[in-house]
């Protein structure tokens, strides 16, 4: 069954990222992952007018810490020592946030109610119910690995009721 939803290709992931960081990507396709357990990583929660939770973007935190450093232009040796720390600075994280934020034009289309990002939810920690409920089955998910220059790689995966 189609996603009620639009779920970008990576073309579309890849001129956004390239568009917004001012800097090559490659985006490729690839077979999904979990994220979860006790890895670090982000969700963003996109929703309806109505609430209705549509769509979700999962990265890791190799993607939220590159992705924001990169935004910024922060150097890869902070990228390097939050990765080595195991830690997700907040000042990335808010980076990330606003390429969610914008991301959100990707998943809406005229034919489809409207989604706007909701919450940014950072793993490990419990998610809200309708958030879990998606992300256990969701109607379509696409994954990618995600490489931008000069910063490397990551990956992102994106569901869709």
């Amino acid at each position: 069954m189609p996603a009620r939803f639009p779920v970008p290709i990576q073309e579309d992931i890849r001129d956004l990222l390239v568009d917004l960081l001012g800097r090559g990507a490659a985006v490729d396709k690839v077979k999904g992952r979990d994220f979860g357990g006790d890895d670090l990583a982000l969700i963003a929660e996109f929703v309806t007018d109505d609430g209705e939770v549509g769509a979700l973007c999962a990265v890791d935190a190799a993607f939220t810490l590159r992705c924001g450093a990169a935004l910024a232009m922060v150097p890869t040796t902070v990228v390097e020592e939050a990765i080595r720390r195991g830690e997700l600075p907040e000042n990335l994280v808010e980076n990330v946030q606003e390429v969610a934020n914008i991301l959100a034009q990707l998943l809406n289309s005229p034919r489809t109610p409207h989604l706007r990002l909701k919450a940014l939810h950072q793993l490990p920690t419990e998610l809200p119910a309708a958030v879990t409920a998606l992300w256990d089955a969701p109607e379509f998910r696409r994954d990618f690995a995600i490489v931008i220059e000069g910063y490397g790689n990551g990956r992102m995966a994106l569901l869709a009721s």
